[in-house]
């Protein structure tokens, strides 16, 4: 095992991973909004009607939290709360049309920020997401065994 390499690797996937972080950071500023409250949004995008628990738990957050950042959402007019009909002690969130524009709006010029990256070669890509899935599964694998 080449542990230089790895090491390699890892801090590679942290550069990345702060730089795209920073241009979304930067995106949802222009936009009024924070990163977390972006989050909140475009997971609500991709599964509709979560209730705050459910949420919370996508985003690792505790349900304090992700009250306060619901709430604001909200007041902003990006979420609305509604019942669960099969459970009415729950509340599931809902998208607005104003936040579904905010997340489709800022995700948007985020992925146009990110357009030079499509001069890498679409099989080079392929292969980067294959290697960083079985590093994926790797490393969740081993934290079961532990």
């Amino acid at each position: 095992m080449d542990e230089k390499l790895i090491r390699e690797v890892v801090l590679s996937f942290r550069t990345m991973q702060r730089k795209i972080h920073h241009y979304l950071q930067e995106e949802a500023t222009k936009r009024d909004i924070t990163t977390v409250q972006l989050f909140a949004l475009g997971t609500l995008k991709r599964e509709p009607h979560l209730t705050l628990g459910e949420l919370a738990e996508r985003l690792q957050v505790n349900k304090s939290t992700m009250s306060g950042i619901v709430d604001r959402l909200v007041k902003a007019n990006f979420l609305t709360r509604g019942r669960d009909e099969g459970n009415r002690r729950a509340l599931n969130l809902q998208l607005t049309s104003e936040g579904l524009a905010k997340v489709d709006d800022t995700y948007d010029v985020f992925f146009d920020r990110l357009e030079a990256v499509l001069e890498i070669d679409s099989e080079e890509l392929r292969a980067m997401l294959t290697t960083h899935e079985k590093m994926i599964a790797l490393l969740e694998r081993k934290g079961e065994t532990e």
